[in-house]
């Protein structure tokens, strides 16, 4: 009987101990980070895996396609042709793709999701699939006058390899993540291409920005700053 009574005990000193431990990681929202090209949105998820290691089931949607891309199939065909030529991925794609994610985390999982939602149909259908899973969540959104974007990423170098964003002082250009080249995308070198991409992302991104915010899902975050600063606003949402 004492055995019994010990045994009991015990299982619901755990049952106690993991209430508290995932209640408390419960609290925490799930954060998507929504930016312009050239607000540093990669090296603030970057600095979030580095400080919380192993804390945020992470969603990165270049980083999930290169991987598929490895693949010698006809979807992976398509994906890899688009990676290579960094065309856009077709909305339908990335939402599904997104959606197998969910299917794989558990309740007491944090996502971080780092991924650009680029039309209203496929923002309102992520939100839709996150409120049926029952999970709450923050779109931290990296604010940037178009001027600071031009110039950005006019002086922007990549990884030729892992996408990885460098700058002009790193030594030999070689990528700090995986050794590959450093290269300069071809669309940053053309002025008139940035000039598009600004353009596109005032016509379709900030529309479904103003819906989110009528949500009350939307915190916007000055990217104007150095990394540091911005990081200090980003974790005032993970604390």
């Amino acid at each position: 009987m004492n055995v019994f009574c010990l045994f009991f005990a015990f299982r619901v000193y755990l049952c106690i101990i993991y209430m508290v431990l995932y209640n408390d990681l419960g609290k925490m929202k799930d954060i998507f980070l929504s930016w312009i090209q050239g607000s540093w949105k990669w090296t603030q998820a970057d600095l979030l895996m580095e400080k919380f290691p192993g804390k945020f089931k992470y969603f990165e949607t270049w980083g999930i396609l290169r991987a598929l891309s490895s693949n010698d199939n006809a979807i992976w065909n398509y994906i890899r042709k688009a990676v290579e030529s960094w065309e856009l991925i077709k909305d339908g794609v990335t939402v599904s793709i997104f959606n197998v994610f969910l299917q794989t985390v558990e309740k007491w999982d944090i996502l971080l999701v780092d991924w650009v939602l680029r039309k209203m149909w496929q923002t309102q259908a992520v939100c839709k699939e996150m409120q049926k899973a029952g999970r709450e969540f923050v779109v931290l959104h990296f604010d940037l006058p178009d001027e600071v974007v031009y110039q950005r990423l006019a002086s922007r170098i990549v990884c030729g390899k892992c996408g990885n964003n460098a700058n002009w002082g790193w030594i030999w250009w070689k990528c700090d993540k995986c050794g590959w080249e450093l290269i300069r995308r071809e669309d940053d070198s053309n002025l008139e291409a940035i000039k598009t991409r600004i353009e596109a992302f005032h016509k379709e991104t900030e529309p479904w920005l103003k819906w989110v915010e009528e949500n009350g899902w939307l915190v916007h975050i000055d990217a104007n700053r150095w990394v540091e600063e911005i990081f200090k606003d980003v974790m005032k949402y993970v604390n």
